[in-house]
């Protein structure tokens, strides 16, 4: 009998824990949306001139008003006859080197460079390996194609490997998969894409 009440409590407190949790989640994103809308209003306000009273808005003749209206009806049609673009997504791919377990996380919408460059300025994200001599400024590059991901070589002396094969093209990408480049050896540990919401 006592384990059944104890049970009880148990599961009562976590389905309480759990709404407290989610309220607050949605309080702090409410407030944040405050916050963004506050903060716009104040930079329009300093744009036109900080804490001056906002002037009342100036009518426009009747035929001015009328050509903004057929204006606007305009690129309102004009919007609906285009196709809509679909929304970038950004990527996640978490790689690992195998011989240090390092951990490299990157965020990202088209490419992630690695090479032994300090800075790569021409790539969205980049990895930097300066310790390993055997690998190019700008060894390998993992980019988006469409829905998957890809391996390409940029023209290194030593070349990349894929699971033990030396690549030539782009080669699709996937979890698990062993990147070599040099003397280092890079494990995919998870690759995740953002939804289409």
């Amino acid at each position: 009998m006592w384990y059944w009440i104890i049970m009880f409590l148990l599961a009562a407190g976590c389905a309480g824990m759990l709404a407290v949790t989610f309220m607050s989640i949605k309080k702090q994103k409410a407030e944040k949306t405050a916050s963004r809308r506050r903060g716009r209003r104040a930079s329009g306000a300093a744009a036109r001139g900080g804490d001056e009273e906002q002037e009342a808005p100036r009518r426009r003749p009747a035929r001015q008003s009328r050509q903004t209206q057929n204006g606007q009806r305009e690129q309102q049609g004009q919007q609906e006859r285009r196709p809509k673009r679909k929304k970038k997504r950004q990527w996640k791919i978490i790689l690992e080197d195998i011989d240090s377990w390092e951990k490299y996380s990157f965020v990202f919408y088209d490419a992630v460079g690695i090479g032994r460059d300090k800075e790569g300025k021409m790539y969205e994200k980049y990895l930097p390996l300066t310790e390993d001599k055997r690998i190019s400024k700008a060894h390998c590059v993992i980019l988006r194609r469409g829905e998957q991901l890809f391996l390409k070589d940029e023209g290194s002396r030593n070349g990349t490997y894929l699971n033990g094969e030396r690549i030539e093209g782009p080669a699709p990408l996937q979890k698990d998969d062993i990147i070599g480049v040099g003397g280092t050896r890079l494990e995919v540990q998870r690759v995740l894409r953002e939804s289409d919401q």
